[in-house]
C-alpha cells in the first residue's frame, strides 16, 4: 500500500469512528431507555415524551414520535436498536426515510431556534403546542392536505422558513430517528433525537487538504 493510500484509509477510519449516527443526544445504540409523558403532557396521544435511561428518573431530553401506527408502553424497557434517518416501520414492513421538514421542525424545537419568537410556547401553553407540533410531524411525514397546512402553524412555519430565503435547510441536519424495540425484539414507536453536528464533513475537508499536502510533499 502506498503512503497516500495509507493516509486516506486512516482518515476514512477516523470519519467512520466519529460518525454522527452512532449516538443521539446522550443515547448510544444498544442503550436501554424508557419513555414517559413530559410533566405538562398527561394523557395525550403523542409527544412530548421524556427520555430517560431505563431505571432512572432523570430526563435526558424530550422528544416526539414519528409513527402514528406503532406503539410503546409508558415506562417499559426499550432498546435503541439503531440511530439513523429511517423509520421502522409505522405498522408496515419497509423502512421509511425521515422527512426533511419533520427533521427541521424538531431541530427548531430542540434548539429553540425558531425564526418567529414565541411560536412554540415553552411555558403555560406548552401542552397545546405539543399537540400541534406532534400533528404537524405526523402530517408532514405521512402526507398532508391543504386543510392541515392552513390549520397548523408549524406546518406553515416549516414550509416558509426551511427554504433558501431563510434557513436553507436540507436533508435531516442534526436530527435522527431512534429505532426502538422491546428486549424480545418487538417493534416499538420510533422517536426523534439530536445527533452531534455532522463533523465528518469537516474532517473530510481537512482530510482532503491533508492528503493534497502530503502528495505535494512526497512528489
Amino acid at each position: 500500500m502506498t503512503r497516500k493510500s495509507t493516509v486516506t484509509a486512516v482518515l476514512l477510519l477516523v470519519m467512520l469512528a466519529l460518525s454522527p449516527m452512532q449516538a443521539a443526544d446522550a443515547i448510544q445504540v444498544g442503550d436501554a431507555i424508557s419513555l414517559t409523558w413530559a410533566p405538562w403532557n398527561t394523557g395525550s396521544s403523542g409527544g412530548e415524551f421524556a427520555v430517560s435511561y431505563y431505571g432512572s428518573k432523570d430526563t435526558l431530553f424530550t422528544t416526539f414520535c414519528v409513527e402514528p401506527y406503532e406503539y410503546f408502553y409508558l415506562g417499559e424497557k426499550l432498546i435503541v436498536q439503531s440511530i439513523g434517518t429511517t423509520i421502522m416501520y409505522n405498522g408496515g414492513s419497509t423502512e421509511i426515510p425521515l422527512n426533511s421538514l419533520v427533521a427541521y421542525l424538531y431541530h427548531e424545537f430542540a434548539h429553540n431556534s425558531w425564526n418567529v419568537p414565541g411560536i412554540f410556547d415553552y411555558g403555560a401553553n406548552r401542552r397545546n403546542d405539543d399537540a400541534l407540533l406532534q400533528a404537524a410531524i405526523w402530517a408532514l411525514q405521512f402526507g398532508t392536505s391543504d386543510a392541515d397546512a392552513e390549520g397548523n402553524k408549524f406546518i406553515q412555519y416549516a414550509l416558509l422558513y426551511s427554504g433558501s430565503a431563510h434557513d436553507g435547510w436540507s436533508g435531516t441536519g442534526d436530527v435522527a430517528v431512534m429505532n426502538l424495540f422491546s428486549p424480545t425484539g418487538g417493534v416499538r414507536q420510533d422517536q426523534l433525537a439530536l445527533v452531534p453536528e455532522p463533523i465528518t464533513l469537516i474532517l473530510l475537508g481537512a482530510g482532503l487538504v491533508g492528503v493534497a499536502a502530503f502528495r505535494r510533499k512526497i512528489k
